[in-house]
């Protein structure tokens, strides 16, 4: 049985892991085979992860790591330490009957989308205290994924749009739906990260996150993710009684090394990604 040391060697020397999609899998969970690109990318590391967290928002500001849950009764928002991740120094819990969605930091504020119950939840970045809440509609009447681009509060609801809310009062500025090459949507957009002008996604019940042009919703990368969770030991999760929940999701963007950090719900491991893999060795596909 390989350590988890040993397995990140191995992944290292290998130095570049290709996503490779299997056709099976991208029709039944509706992820366009024949989209631009596949991605590529080289593990890094990987990290501590609460196996108790049902994670829905991942997210870096200021280098520091936060989080969000869900569950009725075992939602929060956390802050990692900087010193090791999966360490919190601050917890937000929600009401118990409230299910936690996504989040996003705007002008010192962290926004917490939820579920079902269309109210959201306005932190204080540095305290924790709540400063406000506030209402908020979708297409689907439900809260999934948000990031933001530095103006706009970005929300996912399930379905295949994306919305852009103004903090101040909420209201849709504008929408962009999901689609694959064909113009068709993508279904079950989940957690959001924005990078540079792309939307990084979850789509869930895959192990494949997209590339999103924010500006007209078209998926202009694939980047299939399906071995992370069989690396020996790292996700228990996957093969326990939570195993229909244990899904990835949660993808945070750091800009200080340009890596990407993803996990799932009831994971005990955070993946570390660099996904700035030369585009020549990217398989391109046709239309």
């Amino acid at each position: 049985m390989f350590s988890r040391t040993v397995l990140v060697a191995v992944c290292l020397f290998l130095l570049t892991v290709h996503g490779l999609l299997s056709f099976e899998d991208v029709d039944a969970f509706e992820v366009d085979p024949t989209s631009v690109t596949h991605g590529q990318y080289t593990l890094v590391a990987i990290h501590p992860h609460d196996p108790d967290a049902f994670t829905e928002g991942l997210l870096f500001h200021d280098g520091i790591l936060y989080e969000s849950t869900g569950l009725d009764g075992k939602s929060f928002v956390r802050e990692h330490s900087t010193n090791q991740f999966g360490v919190h120094v601050k917890e937000f819990r929600f009401p118990a009957d409230v299910f936690g969605e996504g989040i996003a930091i705007l002008d010192d504020k962290i926004y917490a989308l939820t579920y079902k119950s269309k109210v959201g939840f306005v932190l204080d970045r540095k305290t924790f205290a709540l400063l406000d809440t506030f209402h908020f509609e979708t297409t689907t009447g439900e809260g999934w994924g948000m990031t933001t681009d530095g103006h706009s509060l970005i929300v996912s609801d399930g379905s295949a749009a994306i919305l852009f809310l103004d903090p101040s009062d909420m209201h849709v500025v504008r929408t962009i739906n999901v689609t694959r090459a064909d113009g068709s949507n993508v279904r079950n957009v989940n957690e959001l990260e924005y990078v540079q002008g792309d939307l990084l996604a979850n789509v869930w019940f895959t192990n494949t996150i997209l590339r999103i042009d924010a500006a007209t919703g078209r998926v202009i990368e694939t980047l299939n993710l399906d071995h992370l969770p069989t690396l020996e030991g790292h996700v228990g999760a996957m093969h326990g009684r939570w195993k229909a929940d244990a899904v990835m999701n949660g993808i945070a963007y750091n800009p200080a090394n340009q890596h990407v950090y993803v996990t799932g719900k009831l994971w005990d491991s955070m993946f570390e990604l660099d996904l700035n893999a030369p585009r020549h060795h990217i398989r391109r596909h046709s239309y």
